[in-house]
């Protein structure tokens, strides 16, 4: 205290109201989670194991526990102190750190005692925080665990002889229907079963490597498969397209976009797959990666809207570790500003990006909406807007009037089917689940129905049918995709050449 500034006095904050503010930061459990595995793959961990169970003393826990390099005594109580590191500090390449609060804060979100063991070499070590003693004494304390604490430690057993094992106990927030034991344990594996997907993506580029350095991620012994937002290991696979360089203080950020396949080339489970959990229109955008581990994902920040035509375009974004200060990476690793310069650069590139991935949704909407053949309905695009209507000089509607006798009746109703055309419906139904969307299935009866109807209107009375216009009916969106419609009109004409 001797060597305070003249004119200051020495306030030191208090560890239990700090500790108990520190708790709702924000975690939710998954990214608790992975602040952890964080530190895990930091370590160079090869294999990564998280299990939760019941604790002799009839209390839940969760363990997590690596083969990294783990901790001599004095490092493990360095890693166990708040802010052990500066954010301003020079990290490497693959260090996935960064404030050196993540594994306390993280793991105080989610209980109140938090232990630590770790070995290298056969040298083992334990450190626990306790909230409850924090919150009794209100200092810092810090407990050093004896030999006989050590053994006491769920999973101790499973610690290699160089690694890390992180336990959680007194966890106070899992929500349980009932207060037991059993009811705790469910509400924890309902955790789990949401920590596996947000797992699969946050990590999924070390989990998919095939080469040294790859990860193996289990939850209770069951492993954590990569997933694959940008469809790259399925076929069809997505379309890559050229990779881009910003430059910017020193460093370098790459961009990457992804159209992703057509859902009509993809079968339920790849939909579902790339889906990520909601749809197609809500995770498309950006996915920033710092040193491999996905930071955000499924969002424009600001750059362009989200929109059904863009819904297939997903970019790449990585970010090295010397950038953390330029791009305002948060405590959580979870959400991070957009320097300025970037946005500039990416801008223009996002543009070019979602102009591309337009096409695949462009190109086939201005085929079916002309079509071939002798389409009943024509896209009419006026003054910036799009509107559908029905063709009035389509065989069948000029049939329909001489049938009616009115030309005024048959247009009023055909000005009624447009105008009253559910498109918000359609539109959500599309967004939300496009492979449960089909057009009508004919059957064998009305398919001949409406091949006589076409024919009729086209070349009444007859007995034959010219096969040009017998190409042009076949071609039409309607009969394109029915295998017995060539052999229906068949048997309503005899087809010349």
């Amino acid at each position: 205290m001797n060597d305070l500034l003249p004119g200051h006095i020495w306030v030191e904050p208090s560890a239990a109201r700090l500790l108990e503010s520190m708790r709702d930061i924000g975690y939710s459990f998954e990214s608790a989670l992975a602040d952890i595995v964080d530190n895990s793959i930091s370590a160079g961990a090869r294999m990564v194991e998280i299990f939760n169970d019941i604790h002799a003393d009839g209390s839940p826990f969760l363990a997590i526990l690596d083969d990294g390099r783990g901790m001599r005594s004095s490092e493990l109580t360095a890693a166990m102190q708040h802010g052990s590191r500066s954010p301003r500090d020079v990290r490497a390449a693959t260090d996935l750190g960064r404030f050196g609060l993540g594994l306390k804060t993280a793991s105080f979100s989610q209980c109140r005692r938090l232990t630590v063991a770790s070995r290298v070499d056969g040298d083992l070590a334990a450190r626990s925080w306790d909230l409850d003693l924090v919150l009794k004494k209100d200092q810092w304390l810090l407990k050093v665990l004896e030999p006989e604490e050590i053994e006491a430690i769920p999973m101790i057993n499973l610690l290699p002889s160089t690694g890390t094992l992180v336990v959680w106990q007194g966890l106070d927030r899992l929500d349980p229907f009932e207060n037991s034991s059993d009811d705790a344990l469910v509400a924890l594996n309902d955790l789990f079963a949401n920590a596996r997907s947000h797992l699969a993506l946050t990590f999924h580029r070390f989990l998919a490597q095939q080469k040294e350095g790859a990860v193996s991620l289990r939850l209770n012994g069951s492993p954590v498969l990569a997933a694959d937002p940008f469809a790259q290991h399925i076929s069809p696979s997505s379309d890559a397209h050229e990779a881009e360089i910003i430059r910017m203080a020193g460093s370098t950020v790459t961009v990457q976009a992804f159209t992703l396949p057509h859902h009509q080339h993809l079968s339920p489970e790849q939909m579902s797959a790339i889906e990520l959990g909601s749809s197609l229109t809500e995770t498309q955008g950006l996915y920033v990666y710092r040193a491999g581990r996905l930071i955000a994902g499924g969002t424009w920040l600001g750059l362009v809207r989200k929109s059904e035509l863009t819904k297939l375009l997903r970019v790449q974004v990585d970010v090295p570790t010397s950038l953390d200060s330029e791009w305002s990476i948060d405590v959580r690793k979870s959400r991070m500003r957009l320097p300025s310069v970037v946005r500039r650069r990416l801008r223009p590139l996002i543009e070019r990006m979602t102009e591309t991935a337009r096409r695949p949704y462009t190109y086939r909407g201005r085929r079916q909406a002309a079509g071939s053949g002798l389409p009943l309905w024509q896209r009419v695009e006026e003054r910036g807007a799009v509107r559908y209507e029905v063709r009035r000089d389509h065989p069948i509607i000029e049939a329909l009037r001489q049938a009616a006798g009115s030309r005024g009746d048959v247009d009023t109703a055909l000005l009624a089917i447009e105008a009253t055309l559910p498109l918000e419906s359609v539109f959500s139904d599309i967004a939300s689940s496009p492979k449960a969307i089909s057009q009508q299935v004919l059957s064998d009866a009305e398919l001949a129905q409406l091949l006589a109807t076409y024919v009729e209107a086209i070349v009444p009375g007859k007995n034959t049918l010219p096969r040009s216009i017998a190409e042009v009916i076949l071609a039409t969106p309607v009969f394109a995709g029915q295998r017995d419609a060539r052999r229906a009109l068949g048997l309503l004409r005899i087809i010349e050449d």
